[in-house]
């Protein structure tokens, strides 16, 4: 029994410095909400949203990124790709879904792209089924969008 109890305090004392090890340092934090809240005034965010989204975000740089690559890419304005940024589980492929769509389709579209690829659960998959459509089948933009969204069609209907 006092071997179990040695053995047990032995193990205490060792593993208490590894987890306080392990827990990030809160410099380290600030500065990536910093640079977070930082990228995105620069896209246009009010500074009141931007330190709001970066402070409340688990990966502020992704927020930043993805709200970057939406402003540069599209002419959907800063606020707007906050939101939806901000809203979504995946927001690099939030970023991409909009950009491939903004820049394939019918101009005057990305508002609409911004909200379905928000909505939808895999946004790279949706651009990719919205393009193919409106490319391969010849239909347009917006019912495009709306039939890949809507995801009626399993493949054991459409494959033999």
């Amino acid at each position: 029994m006092n071997i179990l109890v040695k053995a047990i305090r032995w193990t205490s004392l060792i593993s208490l410095p590894a987890f306080l090890l392990t827990i990030p340092s809160s410099p380290a934090m600030a500065g990536s909400i910093g640079s977070c809240a930082n990228s995105l005034i620069n896209d246009g965010v009010a500074e009141s949203a931007a330190a709001a989204a970066c402070s409340d975000a688990l990966e502020p740089s992704l927020i930043a990124s993805c709200v970057a690559d939406i402003a540069t890419g599209t002419d959907i304005k800063g606020d707007d790709a906050l939101q939806s940024c901000y809203r979504v589980r995946r927001p690099e492929e939030l970023a991409s879904c909009v950009t491939d769509l903004s820049s394939s389709l019918a101009q005057g579209k990305s508002a609409m792209a911004l909200d379905n690829c928000r909505r939808s659960l895999l946004p790279e998959r949706y651009a990719e089924c919205t393009i193919d459509l409106t490319s391969i089948a010849n239909i347009s933009s917006e019912e495009a969008m709306k039939s890949c969204i809507t995801a009626q069609f399993y493949p054991s209907e459409v494959a033999p």
